[in-house]
């Protein structure tokens, strides 16, 4: 399990801290998602849950592993894919970029070739191993990148806005071959983001405000309750905002339904 216990952070003498007084936790096979608005610490919770910053308060450990103590088994651990993947791409060729990790373990390199095509075929990157990376577009980018991390089978993954560069179509494609690599390994998963329909997916939310953990609970919950989407600058989802729509017009269905639902409760079949 990930485990944050009040922690603080600041990134420098003087500054405010990014986080505060958090606890947040994260259990094998469980599917967190972390929302707020810019600059309410999301990014700085997935670099304390990596290890790659140590809390000036409280303690983080990842499978009974303190961050402090052990920086480096946390981060074989844990998988952190950034939002921007310029900043995480540092080879030329595709799948050398995603077989450097496995490389670095001194893997034999049978298994390293079944790391590379599986991770390729997760994110639908197959076929494109000797492609220039760095051509890519920026979605493609953001693939490769997670792929990189995939072919390290961490125990955790976490996601910093990992569609943000992609389609509608293409973005609920990967989320459900990511979520599918989560069944498949019993692995727990971070989703920091933005959209709403991600976040609807997830199992439990953290709502970050100002460095804090304004608001814990089921998507539902979090996600149905205007006052929170208010203060948390959320969008409202559309089949939140349908329902919304269709109960105020006296129709009995019920908030938090994804549209299949709702038609079903109005046209049951």
């Amino acid at each position: 399990m990930i485990a944050i216990e009040d922690a603080t952070y600041r990134y420098g003498p003087g500054d405010e801290p990014a986080v505060r007084d958090v606890s947040v936790s994260v259990a094998p096979g469980e599917m967190v998602g972390i929302v707020g608005p810019n600059g309410s610490g999301k990014s700085t919770l997935s670099r304390l849950m990596k290890g790659l910053i140590v809390p000036e308060a409280g303690r983080v450990t990842v499978d009974g592993r303190d961050t402090r103590d052990d920086a480096l088994g946390v981060r074989r651990l844990v998988g952190l894919v950034f939002q921007n993947p310029d900043s995480q791409i540092v080879n030329s060729v595709v799948e050398d970029e995603v077989a450097f990790g496995p490389e670095n373990l001194g893997l034999p390199a049978s298994e390293i070739r079944r790391r590379v095509d599986q991770a390729l075929d997760t994110v639908g990157l197959r076929g494109r191993e000797r492609a220039e990376s760095h051509a890519q577009s920026m979605a493609d980018k953001q693939r490769i990148a997670l792929a990189a991390v995939l072919a390290m089978e961490p125990r955790y993954l976490i996601l910093d806005e990992p569609t943000a560069w992609m389609e509608p179509a293409k973005r609920t494609h990967l989320l459900e071959r990511i979520r599918e690599w989560q069944q498949e390994t019993g692995g727990g998963l971070v989703v920091v983001t933005h959209r709403m329909d991600e976040a609807r997916a997830c199992d439990r939310l953290y709502g970050m405000l100002h460095g804090r953990v304004d608001v814990e609970g089921f998507p539902d919950r979090v996600l149905g309750d205007a006052e929170v989407r208010r203060r948390l600058a959320l969008d409202v989802p559309e089949a939140y905002a349908l329902a919304e729509s269709l109960r105020a017009a006296g129709l009995p269905v019920q908030p938090g339904q994804s549209v299949d639902v709702l038609a079903e409760e109005l046209c049951p079949s």
